[in-house]
């Protein structure tokens, strides 16, 4: 038994999810991991980054933007991968204080002062969620999308005095190991782990082999095909490993069962793995169908652009282009509604690396 591509790239049952020790947790990761991580498809807010369920996380940057709100401040706050925008909220009571409310009284008791104590608290405090740009601050919170922005909802927020860039570098050297020894490792359900070392050289070559098709289909300049013609390709058929010991004479006919079997579903997973990245797509839901390539589907590449071209002269998409999903939604009615947003995405990007297109902002897009 091993572990196919497509069963690693699922999603963990939302019932699972507290197996994980990271979902309970806030993950100190990079901005820009926390900008590009997947969002599931079963509960809103909550993304996977190698299957690890995350809705928290822990960041320190310097902030480089500063906006301010009735009830709360925006941050934008870079820490040399990305940047991400905070909500902090305001402290009603604190925010109606200055620094001359916490001055100090005269002690009436040798002894140390409660009062005193409690009034230096509360003077740091109120310094800590003083943040200006320039500053160095630690956010914690949930990750959430407003009009399509990811941005953190913090729960916790406050200015590091780093005069010495301390806690700059000691974060810089905690980060990699985390992500090392956690964060890069597939989270696994415990069933999945029993199925041993074998499942990660078949999804090796699953891997291996959703490359090479690709390789193939570009080098004949493939438009579409079936699954049972890849099959007879030789080349492609050579790369698959076979799992287990070898069979003995007696049991040649099993073993070429099993290897027709194993075949078949090393195909299928190799495709789905492209399927996923927007490479392939089908105009139907039977698996039997032929798929298309979407860097030779011609047709697709003409009217998604005459699409961007005509709907940029309009005052609406002037400014800022046409939306990933504006975009999606013509091309669905147009050409074919089985094109998802992996296949859209796929077909923008060689359309920019061809400068047919470009992008003005995330996700939207125009003409030259």
């Amino acid at each position: 038994m091993f572990t196919t591509s497509m069963e690693l790239e699922e999603e963990v049952p939302s019932l699972l999810w507290g197996l994980d020790p990271v979902f309970s947790a806030f993950a100190r990761m990079y901005i820009k991991d926390i900008q590009e991580m997947k969002e599931s498809k079963q509960v809103p807010g909550i993304f996977f980054y190698n299957r690890h369920p995350i809705r928290q996380v822990d960041i320190l940057g310097t902030v480089v933007l500063t906006k301010e709100r009735d009830t709360f401040h925006i941050y934008g706050v870079d820490d040399g991968t990305g940047v991400i925008s905070c909500i902090c909220w305001k402290n009603p009571v604190a925010e109606q204080k200055s620094l001359s409310d916490f001055k100090s009284y005269p002690s009436t008791s040798s002894s140390l002062d409660l009062v005193e104590q409690m009034r230096k608290l509360q003077e740091v405090a109120w310094l800590k969620s003083r943040v200006n740009i320039g500053d160095v601050v630690r956010v914690r919170g949930f990750i959430r999308i407003y009009r399509q922005k990811r941005e953190i909802s913090a729960s916790t927020y406050y200015k590091v005095d780093d005069p010495i860039y301390d806690a700059q570098i000691s974060r810089m050297l905690e980060l990699p190991h985390l992500y090392r020894e956690i964060y890069d490792k597939t989270f696994q359900l415990p069933d999945e782990r029993q199925r041993g070392p074998g499942s990660a050289a078949i999804l090796d070559s699953i891997t291996v082999l959703s490359e090479k098709i690709m390789d193939f289909l570009s080098g004949n300049k493939t438009q579409n095909f079936y699954q049972q013609e890849l099959e007879t390709v030789d080349s492609l058929v050579s790369l698959i490993r076979q799992c287990g010991p070898r069979t003995t004479t007696e049991q040649m006919d099993v073993k070429t069962g099993l290897n027709a079997k194993l075949i078949r579903s090393s195909f299928t997973e190799a495709i789905n793995v492209l399927q996923e990245k927007g490479a392939l797509f089908q105009k139907s839901k039977n698996p039997n169908d032929v798929y298309c390539v979407t860097k030779q589907d011609k047709e697709l590449y003409r009217l998604t652009l005459e699409i961007i071209k005509a709907d940029c002269k309009r005052p609406k998409y002037a400014e800022k282009g046409c939306h990933l999903r504006h975009i999606l939604s013509c091309v669905q009615q147009n050409y074919s509604s089985f094109v998802t947003e992996s296949v859209l995405h796929y077909l923008l990007d060689l359309m920019e690396s061809n400068s047919d297109v470009v992008t003005t902002m995330e996700e939207y897009y125009t003409v030259f």
